[in-house]
């Protein structure tokens, strides 16, 4: 979402992201990829549960992930090791403030499955 960030600031929204790792690991990701928006950590994976996020070997497996490992892969991303926990999957959620009022829900499937910019910038439009 970095590349797309102004899609969401434009619309006067800040994009907060989430991690499962150790604070030191949201530092280097930060300085790794240049970030300009906030980094959190939920080593205990609270948030995760909370917003019913998958986790476990299956989800992580998926014949869906090889594909969406291959399209990261070809758009320049590469793993360069595990943080965090390895089986938590990921999500993506429009939350209004001061109501807390979630206006676009998307829990991933599987390892590299996130929704489109287009839909998480409708969710901010509603």
């Amino acid at each position: 979402m970095r590349d797309e960030l102004h899609k969401i600031t434009d619309l006067g929204a800040q994009l907060v992201v989430v991690g499962n790792g150790k604070p030191h690991h949201a530092k280097a990701f930060i300085q790794d990829e240049n970030l300009s928006f906030p980094v959190y950590v939920d080593p205990e994976l609270e948030a995760y549960k909370l917003a019913g996020l998958k986790r476990g070997v299956a989800s992580t497996f998926k014949l869906s992930s090889l594909g969406n490992a291959f399209r990261a892969t070809r758009s320049g991303h590469k793993q360069t090791g595990l943080k965090g926990d390895p089986w938590q999957q990921g999500g993506v959620f429009v939350i209004r403030q001061p109501s807390q009022d979630v206006s676009f829900a998307y829990v991933s499937e599987t390892s590299g499955d996130h929704p489109s910019i287009e839909s998480i910038v409708a969710g901010l439009k509603d």
